[in-house]
């Protein structure tokens, strides 16, 4: 099953961002699914199911990842899955430290993650009508929407929230208590988007200033990487990268993120191997900044994100900001510390 959700988060405190949810690594074969528990018995707790001692490494099999204001700071803080082969907990993560800062109880079969303000979380699992919204600084529940289908996908708006179902029909709720409403401020979500969907579109662009940097992988053979920047129409530069995009489902995996001045792409290295590599393009001369072997990311990327001052990974089963000026990693995402 795919769960695709979508929106876009402007900045620390303002906008939405919701994912598709794809698994980083297939899972292994699931024991037979017990009657999950009502999402309305959700509390959030420190500390919680799978968790270890302060400091941890935290592991996500999930491609889910959004942004709330989960602390108060100006910097972006990344929500997900923790764990989610088979049951998983929503966790928030200080996008400055990479400590984590809460996470849920448990829920069976995780799937829908997304963050449709700043102030508020939604979680929901596969196959399940219910979506579950929790309060981004304490990850308690503030309520339970009941609706007529299956969420395949979220829009966030002013103060609500537009859901895409399954079936093709589209419910507006509102985000402070989940009643039914028309979400004017929330068009109508595509029905293909999200991480899995947004590494498979071949040319991709991203904005750098005045200038427009686009990604492409060649369909014929290996697929090589070439970019281009664009000023208005004009062409300003276009050249062959010394890399390939992975490949995932028989098709390339494009990533390319705008962050500190530059767009940053990750691939693999040209002449073979899987090893990852992230360099950084200058968008008015194309010149490489820098590119280098990124050996620390592991391997199956599955999500890149820029928010902030950082560009966040999930790959490898676990969450990394990298600093969009060295390439660098700045921290490794750790599990919340336990309660005491």
């Amino acid at each position: 099953m795919k769960v695709l959700l979508a929106a876009a988060m402007a900045c620390v405190g303002v906008g939405f961002a919701v994912m598709f949810f794809a698994r980083v690594a297939p899972p292994p074969e699931p024991a037979p699914r017990k009657a999950p528990p009502h999402p309305g018995a959700l509390a959030a707790r420190r500390g919680a199911g799978p968790l270890g001692p302060a400091g941890t490494p935290l592991a996500t099999y999930m491609a889910a990842l959004c942004f709330a204001d989960a602390n108060g700071d100006d910097v972006p803080d990344p929500v997900l899955w923790l764990d989610g082969e088979t049951r998983g907990q929503v966790t928030a993560v200080d996008g400055r430290t990479g400590h984590g800062l809460w996470s849920s109880e448990e829920l069976e079969n995780p799937d829908a993650l997304a963050c449709p303000d700043p102030t508020t979380v939604i979680a929901g699992r596969d196959g399940d009508t219910t979506l579950l919204a929790l309060d981004a600084r304490t990850g308690k529940a503030r309520w339970t929407a009941e609706l007529p289908g299956v969420p395949d996908e979220v829009a966030g708006g002013d103060g609500c929230a537009t859901v895409l179902l399954k079936d093709g029909a589209a419910t507006g709720i509102r985000l402070d208590g989940g009643e039914t409403v028309d979400c004017a401020t929330a068009p109508r979500p595509e029905a293909i988007l999200g991480p899995f969907w947004e590494r498979k579109r071949n040319p991709q662009g991203v904005q750098v200033g005045d200038v427009e940097v686009v990604l492409a992988a060649q369909t014929q053979g290996t697929p090589r990487l070439s970019a281009e920047g664009r000023r208005g129409g004009e062409l300003l530069w276009k050249k062959a990268l010394p890399v390939r995009a992975p490949t995932s489902g028989g098709r390339a995996d494009l990533f390319l993120v705008a962050s500190g001045g530059a767009a940053v792409v990750l691939g693999l290295g040209a002449a073979g191997g899987d090893e990852p590599r992230i360099l950084a393009i200058d968008p008015a001369s194309g010149a490489i900044r820098y590119d280098h072997a990124a050996s620390y990311l592991g391997g199956k990327i599955a999500a890149v994100k820029a928010s902030g001052p950082y560009v966040y990974i999930v790959s490898g089963a676990a969450l990394r900001a990298v600093d969009p000026a060295t390439g660098d990693a700045v921290w490794r995402a750790t599990v919340p510390p336990r309660p005491r």
